[in-house]
């Protein structure tokens, strides 16, 4: 087992070497996502807002989303999609740090709302950057190995954004900055003179008609993106607040659980992408939309740490299941035609939960405490499952 990760793992086999560049950006960009771990608790805790307006305003960073998700496939189909890139990550720094110094809510509101925008961005660029600079052999694998790299990013920002924040909330934004700067010192040494080797080849068997708006398999996909998004994002909306009134978990704790999500993906995440080749999609699927249920459901049901822990493991499991899945479905449709609207379509639904999310889950936290918030994402969870079956009977 250990020698079979080795191969997979060797920069020249398993891998191409534009995969390992574009995870190594993921990784350096996804230090900085300890911003949007520890928002919710430097929102309810450091500025003292109501658990509902604390929904809102994260609702801002989830319409951000939702407009860049789109407007970057958009702009890919026109603009050089690194160039592009690296005038997002440098906005990027800017706006993190004006988050640290801002404290009134309408100005945060605009922030985020800016923020999202350009994360929506960057994250739908990627997925063309992976078109544009791999083979299409090599795209799906590289897909398994950026999640990696964006894990374990996060694995290391869950602890250093929890260690930060107890010393001051605003060491998080300005050490995110600084990762966010080098990211684009590292995209630009690398890619920034690098020539497209693949330009949106279209193979005689891709899926899809070529339109996005006339794909019924890709919009039942959406749909099922939509469900499973609203349900994977309470994590990051919710459980915070959730384990420190609930569970009476401290801050380091709460990073800690995001940090075991992480390095559990690391560990994981390249084994059963590699695994679930010979697997098919709608059956990981399908078991990620059940262990999602499963782990985010039980919370309301035991408390400590180690239950905690173990809620962690399950949901992690599930998110490791259906997450690659999804975005290889969309680029077997994407290379069927627009491959910016396809891209912008997908993460655009995706984002929608950043939107709707926290919104929901603040509603019900706030009316009916915060169990509800966990059996209401369980629910939606298992909703999606036939829907993604309607959206893998092509495939």
């Amino acid at each position: 087992m250990l020698s079979r990760l080795t191969h997979l793992l060797r920069y020249d086999g398993y891998f191409s070497p534009m995969a390992w560049v574009l995870a190594a950006l993921l990784f350096i960009n996804r230090l900085s996502s300890m911003v949007k771990l520890f928002m919710a608790l430097y929102l309810r805790q450091e500025l003292g807002l109501a658990i509902e307006t604390v929904g809102w305003l994260l609702s801002a960073y989830g319409a951000g989303l939702l407009i860049g998700s789109m407007a970057g496939g958009l702009l890919s189909d026109h603009v050089p999609t690194a160039r592009l890139t690296a005038a997002l990550f440098f906005l990027s720094v800017w706006t993190l740090i004006a988050l640290g110094l801002v404290t009134q809510v309408p100005l945060l509101a605009g922030l985020l709302l800016f923020s999202g925008t350009l994360d929506g961005a960057i994250r739908t660029l990627h997925q063309r950057l992976i078109m544009e600079y791999c083979q299409p052999a090599q795209r799906a694998r590289a897909q398994s190995l950026s999640r990696v790299a964006r894990n374990l990013g996060m694995a290391v920002a869950g602890v250093a954004g929890g260690v930060l924040a107890q010393t001051d909330f605003r060491w998080v934004f300005f050490v995110s900055a600084a990762m966010t700067a080098l990211a684009l010192l590292w995209f630009v040494r690398s890619t920034w003179h690098r020539p497209v080797l693949i330009a949106d080849p279209v193979p005689e068997n891709a899926a899809g008609p070529g339109v996005p708006y006339r794909d019924k398999p890709f919009l039942w996909l959406l749909a099922a993106a939509v469900l499973l998004g609203i349900a994977f994002d309470t994590v990051y909306s919710t459980l915070g607040n959730y384990l420190r009134e609930y569970y009476h978990l401290s801050t380091e704790a709460i990073g800690w659980q995001f940090g075991l999500n992480a390095l559990l993906v690391v560990l994981l995440q390249i084994p059963l992408s590699h695994w679930g080749e010979r697997w098919g999609l709608r059956r990981q699927l399908i078991a990620g939309s059940v262990l999602l249920a499963c782990g985010l459901g039980m919370l309301p049901f035991g408390s400590g740490l180690f239950y905690a822990c173990l809620s962690t493991v399950i949901w992690t499991l599930g998110e490791a299941f259906f997450m690659p899945p999804m975005n290889v479905l969309v680029m077997q449709h994407a290379q069927a035609g627009k491959s910016g609207q396809y891209f912008g379509l997908f993460f655009m639904s995706w984002s929608a939960s950043a939107l709707l999310s926290p919104v929901l889950g603040g509603q019900l936290y706030g009316h009916f405490g915060g169990h509800s918030v966990w059996l209401v994402s369980a629910a939606l969870a298992l909703l999606a499952i036939p829907l993604m079956y309607r959206a893998t009977r092509s495939a």
